[in-house]
C-alpha cells in the first residue's frame, strides 16, 4: 500500500525544490539584464548615428541648392530663385536642429551653432540682393544720362563781376596697405565655420583712411556768359563709373565670400559626417562584437532554460499526477477505512448483541439464585460467576463504546443532573471493590450540594468510574483521593475540574506519552499488578472528554502514585430542573405492579425463562410469544396492560409488531404501554426504537428492579391515560 505520511510529503518537497529553482533562474537572468539594457543602449546610439547621418545629407544637398539658386539669381536677378533659396535656408535650418550629437569626438559642435552660420549665410545674401539691386538702378540711371548729354549743349552764364565766398570741404581719401591675418592655430569645427563666415581666414581689403580735410576761401570776379563745360561732365561720369567699378569689384569680393563661406559649412559638414560615421562604424563594430557575444550567452541559456523548464514541467505534471493518484487512493483508503469502520462497528454491535444475550440469563439467573436461600459455598460460587459475567460485560461495553467513538456515532444527552449525587454514585460502587483491598477513600467537594447541570451524566460517571477503578487496579496499599470543583464561566456556564489521587505504583516517564493510547498498556504495570484488561478504559476516557469540549491529562511518578485530572464544560441548569429520584421501597413497588397481565414476545428460550421468573414473583401473568406474528395474534384477541418485546425475532421482528400496534383500529389498544427489551445498545438503534412507538427500552442484560422499576412507571401512565380514553369515550 501506498505510503501516506511520506509519499505526498517528498513530492510537495520536490515542487518547493522546483519553485526554488526557477526562483534561482529568474535572479540569474535578472543579473544578465544590464547586459541587455547596455545593449539597448548602443543600439539606441547606432540608429541615432545612421539618422544623423541622413539628416547630415539633407543639409548638404539643400545647401547646395540654395547657393545654386542664390548664383542663379545674381545671374537672372529671376525672384523665383531668391524664394527658393529662403524655402531651402529655412529648411536646412530644420534639419540642423533634428541633428543629434551622441559621438564623444565631435561634442563641441552643436546646431545652434550651425543655425547662427545659416542664418549669417542668409544674411549676407540679402544684403547681396539689395546691393545687386542698387547696383542695377544706379548703371540703369548712369545710361540716361549718357543719353541726354550726348545730344544736349548745356552753356553756363559767367557773371561779369560778382564775389562769391565758397567754403569747400575736400576730404582726401586713400586706401590703407592690406594686410594678411596672422596664421592661427587650426581651429575646431565651429571656429572654423565660424572664421569662413567672416572671413578672418581670408586677405583683408584696405580701409579708406582721411587723409587731409580743408577749407578754401577763393572770391571770384565773374563776367556773364554762357559756356559748355565738357570736362566737368566727363569728369562726373568718370567718378560713376569709377563708382561702378568699385560696386562691382565689391559684389565680386561678397560672392567669393559667400562662396567661401558655403565651402567652409560643407566642408565642415562633410567633417562632421567623416566624424560621425566613423563613430558610427567604431560603435557599430563594438555593438556587434558585444550583440554576439550576448546573444550567444543569451541562445545557450535559452536553451538551458528551455530544456530545465521542459524538464520542471515533465516533473511537475509528473507529481501532480502521483499526487493526485495518491490523494485518489487516499479518498479510497479513507472510504475503505470508513466502511471498514462501519462494519466493525455493526460487527460489534452484532457481537455485543450476540454476548449481551447468553449474559442476561447468566447475569439474571445468578441474581435471582443469589436471592435464593443457599449454603455459603454456594453464595461464593454464584458471586464467582456474577463477578465474571460483569468483567465480561464491561470488556464488551468497552469494545463497544470505542466502536461508537471511532465511527463518530457516540452521541451526548444532555439532561438535567445532580452533581454530588452523580459522584457520590460512583464512591459507593466503587467502595466495596476498594475496601477488599484494604485502600481508603476520600473525597472533596468544592462546590453546593444542590448544584445542577445539564449534559450527560452517565458519561461523566463512566469517564469517573474508569479512572477510580483505574487508581483501585494499580494502588497495592494507601488511598484514593477524588477532588472535584467547579469554576464559574460565561453565558451560564461551569467548568468542572476532577482530580483523581493515589498511592500506587506510578508510570514510568518515558510510558506517559502513550497512556491514553488506544489497547496501550504499561508491561510493568501489568506484571506488577498482573491485572489485564483491553486497553481501552483511559483511550475511552480521553475521547469522552475531549468529544465535549474537555481536555484530561496525567503526572505520574515510578513508585510514588499518579494523579490523573481532567476538565469538563456544562451547562448550568436550574435546581427545579433536577428531579431526585426517591427509591421506591419494594413492597410500594409490588404494589405498584400486582395484577398486572403483559405480552411477552421473545424468540430465546432462556431469556423467556429468566422473564417469565421474574415477572412471577412480582405477581405479574404472562403470555408467551416465541416471534411477532404470534404476538400480533395474541394481541388482537387479548387484552395486555403492556407489551415487552425482543427487536430480532424469525417471521416477524419487533418494529413491525409495534407498528401494528401503534396503527391498531382500537384506540386504546393502540396506546398499550411498549416495553423493547433489547442488546442493541447504539443510540441510532434506540432513537430508531423510540420513533417506531416504544415507550421505554431495557438493555440486556438487565437486572431485576430496573425492569420491574420500568413497568411500575409504564402502568402508572397506563391507567391514567386508559381513565382519559374512557372518559372522552364514555
Amino acid at each position: 500500500m501506498i505510503s501516506i505520511k511520506k509519499i505526498p510529503v517528498l513530492r510537495y518537497g520536490l515542487i518547493v525544490l522546483l519553485v526554488t529553482v526557477l526562483f534561482s533562474g529568474a535572479i540569474y537572468l535578472y543579473i544578465h539584464y544590464n547586459s541587455a539594457q547596455k545593449l539597448q543602449g548602443n543600439i539606441s546610439k547606432l540608429i541615432s548615428a545612421r539618422e544623423n547621418s541622413e539628416l547630415i545629407d539633407s543639409c548638404l544637398l539643400n545647401l547646395y541648392n540654395a547657393d545654386n539658386n542664390s548664383r542663379l539669381y545674381a545671374v537672372t536677378g529671376d525672384k523665383r530663385y531668391i524664394r527658393e533659396f529662403s524655402v531651402q535656408i529655412n529648411k536646412l535650418s530644420e534639419l540642423l536642429s533634428k541633428i543629434k550629437f551622441s559621438a564623444p569626438g565631435i561634442s563641441n559642435l552643436r546646431a545652434d551653432n550651425l543655425k547662427q552660420l545659416v542664418k549669417e549665410k542668409a544674411d549676407k545674401t540679402n544684403s547681396y540682393v539689395q546691393l545687386r539691386r542698387l547696383t542695377d538702378s544706379l548703371i540703369a540711371s548712369t545710361s540716361k544720362i549718357d543719353s541726354t548729354l550726348a545730344f544736349t549743349k548745356m552753356r553756363i552764364p559767367i557773371p561779369v563781376k560778382q564775389t562769391v565766398k565758397t567754403v569747400i570741404h575736400v576730404d582726401t581719401l586713400k586706401q590703407s596697405p592690406k594686410t594678411n591675418a596672422q596664421p592661427q592655430a587650426r581651429k575646431r569645427f565651429l571656429g572654423r565655420v565660424i572664421a569662413a563666415i567672416t572671413g578672418k581666414n581670408k586677405t583683408q581689403p584696405g580701409r579708406p583712411v582721411m587723409v587731409k580735410r580743408d577749407t578754401v576761401k577763393t572770391i571770384t570776379e565773374a563776367k556773364t556768359f554762357y559756356t559748355v563745360l565738357p570736362t566737368k561732365t566727363r569728369n562726373y561720369y568718370h567718378k560713376l563709373y569709377s563708382a561702378n567699378n568699385k560696386l562691382r569689384s565689391n559684389e565680386h569680393d561678397i560672392l567669393l565670400i559667400n562662396n567661401n563661406l558655403v565651402i567652409s559649412i560643407i566642408s565642415e559638414l562633410k567633417q562632421y559626417k567623416t566624424l560621425e560615421l566613423a563613430y558610427a562604424n567604431e560603435s557599430k563594430a563594438e555593438l556587434t562584437g558585444k550583440v554576439t557575444d550576448v546573444f550567444k550567452e543569451y541562445n545557450y541559456l535559452s536553451k538551458i532554460t528551455l530544456g530545465v523548464l521542459i524538464a520542471m514541467v515533465i516533473i511537475v505534471l509528473y507529481n501532480i499526477w502521483k499526487i493526485f493518484i495518491n490523494a485518489r487512493d487516499i479518498i479510497d483508503d479513507a472510504e475503505k477505512a470508513r466502511l471498514y469502520a462501519d462494519n466493525k462497528s455493526r460487527f460489534m454491535a452484532s457481537m455485543s448483541h450476540e454476548i449481551r444475550t447468553p449474559l442476561n440469563s447468566v447475569i439474571g439467573f445468578s441474581e435471582q439464585l443469589s436471592m435464593s436461600k443457599l449454603q455459603p459455598d454456594q453464595v461464593e460460587q454464584i458471586n464467582a460467576i456474577r463477578n465474571s459475567s460483569h468483567m465480561l460485560l464491561e470488556v464488551v461495553n468497552e469494545i463497544l463504546d470505542f466502536s461508537k467513538y471511532e465511527t463518530g456515532k457516540m452521541a451526548f444527552e444532555q439532561q438535567p443532573f445532580v452533581l454530588q449525587d452523580a459522584l457520590t454514585g460512583v464512591l459507593n460502587t466503587v467502595h466495596i471493590q476498594a475496601a477488599k483491598k484494604g485502600l481508603q477513600l476520600r473525597k472533596s467537594f468544592l462546590f453546593s450540594e444542590d448544584t445542577c447541570f445539564s449534559g450527560d451524566m452517565l458519561r461523566l460517571k463512566q469517564v469517573v468510574m474508569n479512572l477510580m477503578v483505574n487508581a483501585i487496579k494499580f494502588t497495592p496499599s494507601g488511598e484514593i483521593f477524588l477532588q472535584a470543583v467547579v469554576m464559574p464561566l460565561k453565558n451560564g456556564r461551569a467548568l468542572l475540574k476532577v482530580r483523581i489521587k493515589d498511592t500506587g505504583i506510578g508510570i514510568k516517564k518515558h510510558d506517559l506519552p502513550m497512556i491514553f493510547d488506544e489497547f496501550s498498556q504499561v508491561n510493568d504495570a501489568q506484571k506488577v499488578t498482573r491485572h489485564k484488561g483491553t486497553g481501552l478504559g483511559l483511550a475511552i476516557c480521553k475521547k469522552i472528554v475531549e468529544l465535549q469540549g474537555g481536555h484530561i491529562k496525567v503526572i505520574s511518578e515510578l513508585g510514588k502514585g499518579s494523579v490523573f485530572s481532567f476538565e469538563l464544560p456544562f451547562m448550568v441548569a436550574k435546581k427545579e430542573d433536577c428531579v431526585i429520584d426517591i427509591p421506591i421501597s419494594p413492597a410500594e413497588l409490588a404494589q405498584k405492579v400486582t395484577g398486572a397481565h403483559v405480552l411477552l414476545a421473545e424468540d430465546n428460550q432462556l431469556n423467556v425463562l429468566l422473564a417469565k421468573t421474574i415477572l412471577k414473583k412480582w405477581n405479574i401473568t404472562c403470555d408467551i410469544a416465541y416471534n411477532g406474528q404470534e404476538a400480533i395474534e395474541l394481541f388482537e384477541t387479548n387484552h395486555y396492560d403492556m407489551v415487552l418485546t425482543d427487536i430480532q425475532m424469525p417471521v416477524m421482528g419487533g418494529l413491525e409488531l409495534l407498528g401494528l400496534i401503534r396503527n391498531n383500529t382500537n384506540s386504546v389498544k393502540a396506546e398499550t404501554p411498549v416495553i423493547v427489551l433489547t442488546a442493541n445498545v447504539l443510540k441510532d438503534d434506540r432513537d430508531m426504537y423510540q420513533q417506531a412507538g416504544a415507550n421505554d427500552i431495557v438493555l440486556k442484560p438487565f437486572i431485576e428492579r430496573n425492569l420491574i422499576e420500568k413497568i411500575s412507571l409504564l402502568l402508572k401512565t397506563r391507567y391514567t391515560r386508559t381513565d382519559e380514553l374512557l372518559f372522552r369515550y364514555g
